[in-house]
C-alpha cells in the first residue's frame, strides 16, 4: 500500500524578519495616530473642565451677585470670612461644581492649610484636574492639586518698560486678592476677559515641556490662597521673567498646560477659549485686565 507525503512548508527565516518589519511598520504608523487621539481626548476633557468651571463661577454670580475672590487674606464680612485666616478662590464655588459635602466639611473660620481643613483640602476635585497633567494628585503635605486658577493681574510696570505691553492704569483682573467683582466692574467685556486659566503641572516646574528636576513652583493646592497668578511672561525657554511668552513656557504661575499649541483659559461670559501659544503677550494681558481699555482682536 502506497503511502501519500504531504510536504508542509514552513516560513523561513527571511519571510519571517518582512512579516516582522512590516508588524513594525504598522505599530510604528499607529502610535503617534493613537497619541494624538489621546492628546485630543485630554485636551477635550480638560476644556470641558473648564466650562464647568466657568458655569460654577456664573451661577455663584447669580446668587450672590458678585464674583469671588481670588484669594483672601483679610476679614470679607459679605463672605462670612474673619480676620487672620486665608483661602483660595476655589473654595467658594465647590457647592457650583457639585461638591456641597466638601463645601460644608470646609471650615471657613481657620486658614485652608490649617488641621481643621486638612481633610477637606485633601480631596480630589476631577473637575479642577486636567488628565492631560502629569502631576495630578497631592502635596507632600497632603493638599490636592488644581491645574486651573485666576490669572488677576498683569505686571504691566516690567512689561511695559520692554514694550511688550499697554501700560494702562488697572492692571487688575476680576477674581483679585481680597475683591468681589460685579459684573458690572468688567468694563472691557466679559467676553473679552480672562477669570481662569490653566497652570497644569504645579507643585514640579516645567519649563516649555521640560520638567526642572528637584525645582518646585508656590500655588499648586486647589484651596491654596497662592492659586492665583500674575502674568511675568517668561522668555521662550521659560527660564527667566519678564519676557515676550505667556503660554506654556513655564508653569512658574503663569498660563501653563500640557496641550500642543496653548492652553485653556475661561472667559468672563463662561466661554472657553484655546489660547494658542503665538498669541502675543500684549493681547494676552489685554485679555487679562478687567478694566484697562485695551482693544485687541484674537485670531479665528
Amino acid at each position: 500500500m502506497t503511502r501519500k507525503r504531504c510536504d508542509r512548508r514552513g516560513f523561513t527565516l527571511i519571510e519571517l524578519l518582512v512579516v516582522i518589519a512590516i508588524i513594525a511598520i504598522l505599530i510604528g504608523l499607529l502610535l503617534p495616530a493613537v497619541q494624538k487621539v489621546r492628546a485630543a481626548a485630554a485636551r477635550m476633557q480638560c476644556g470641558n473642565n473648564a466650562k464647568q468651571i466657568g458655569l460654577a463661577l456664573h451661577n455663584y454670580h447669580d446668587t450672590r451677585k458678585f464674583f469671588p475672590p481670588g484669594g483672601v487674606t483679610t476679614a470679607m464680612p459679605q463672605l462670612g470670612i474673619p480676620s487672620g485666616v486665608n483661602h483660595g478662590w476655589a473654595v467658594f464655588i465647590l457647592p457650583q461644581l457639585e461638591q456641597e459635602p466638601l463645601f460644608k466639611s470646609y471650615n471657613f473660620s481657620a486658614s485652608w492649610n490649617a488641621a481643621a481643613n486638612k481633610t477637606a483640602v485633601a480631596t480630589q476635585v476631577t473637575a479642577l484636574q486636567c488628565s492631560a497633567s502629569p502631576t495630578n494628585g497631592t502635596l507632600s503635605g497632603g493638599a490636592a492639586v488644581s491645574d486651573y486658577a485666576p490669572v488677576n493681574l498683569v505686571d504691566t510696570a516690567a512689561l511695559a518698560a520692554l514694550g511688550l505691553v499697554d501700560n494702562v492704569a488697572k492692571s487688575v483682573g476680576v477674581l483679585d486678592v481680597n475683591f468681589t467683582a460685579r459684573m458690572a466692574d468688567v468694563t472691557d467685556g466679559l467676553s473679552n476677559t480672562i477669570l481662569i486659566a490653566e497652570d497644569a503641572g504645579r507643585p514640579q516646574l516645567w519649563r516649555a515641556g521640560v520638567q526642572v528636576a528637584g525645582s518646585t513652583v508656590s500655588g499648586a493646592a486647589w484651596a491654596d490662597r497662592d492659586a492665583e497668578y500674575t502674568l511675568h511672561g517668561f522668555t521662550a525657554n521659560g527660564t527667566s521673567n519678564p519676557g515676550p511668552c505667556a503660554v506654556n513656557c513655564s508653569n512658574n504661575n503663569e498660563i501653563y498646560s500640557f496641550h500642543t499649541g496653548g492652553a485653556n483659559v475661561v472667559l468672563g461670559d463662561g466661554s472657553v477659549r484655546f489660547l494658542s501659544t503665538s498669541v502675543s503677550i500684549r493681547i494676552v494681558a489685554a485679555m487679562i485686565t478687567r478694566s484697562g481699555g485695551e482693544s485687541y482682536s484674537l485670531p479665528d
